[in-house]
């Protein structure tokens, strides 16, 4: 089975925030929660994404079971298992899992997995002005950006 991974390059970012103003759009988000967020570090600019981690530390901490991995390793939330507790918020150590407010439920990038399944680009990357986002099958993509880069 496929893994589906992200992979960014943090020195063609040029810290437009496309990609976080695509992702909310995307996913009709409001003021408040932010699945992508461009942070500032001196003179570099990181995008911060879900890792979709192996072992998920916010997948760990839901006491409902409410997060699960796809067949493709996307780690995505069942909102109607979810309860609000923000157990997963807290667990995240990359800050990605976020609550929305609005709607009392955690909320990640889910990798617009919808899009994905019907062979489209992902909001963030399709907005990317400097193309610095990747999205796809983790080995096809490892091999592909090598030779893009190289």
């Amino acid at each position: 089975m496929a893994k589906t991974s992200l992979m960014f390059f943090k020195e063609d970012c040029m810290g437009c925030h496309a990609c976080e103003v695509a992702c909310k759009q995307e996913h009709s988000l409001g003021v408040g929660p932010r699945l992508v967020q461009v942070l500032e570090n001196s003179s570099d600019f990181i995008p911060i994404f879900c890792h979709h981690c192996a072992n998920a530390p916010c997948r760990d901490a839901c006491p409902t079971e409410a997060i699960y991995k796809d067949e493709n390793g996307i780690v995505l939330i069942n909102n109607d298992e979810c309860i609000g507790c923000q157990a997963c918020v807290e667990s995240c150590p990359f800050g990605a899992m976020q609550f929305d407010e609005k709607t009392e439920f955690a909320i990640k990038c889910d990798l617009c997995v919808d899009k994905l399944k019907k062979g489209e680009r992902t909001a963030c990357s399709k907005a990317c002005p400097t193309q610095c986002i990747f999205v796809g099958d983790t080995r096809q993509l490892s091999e592909r950006v090598i030779q893009e880069r190289a």
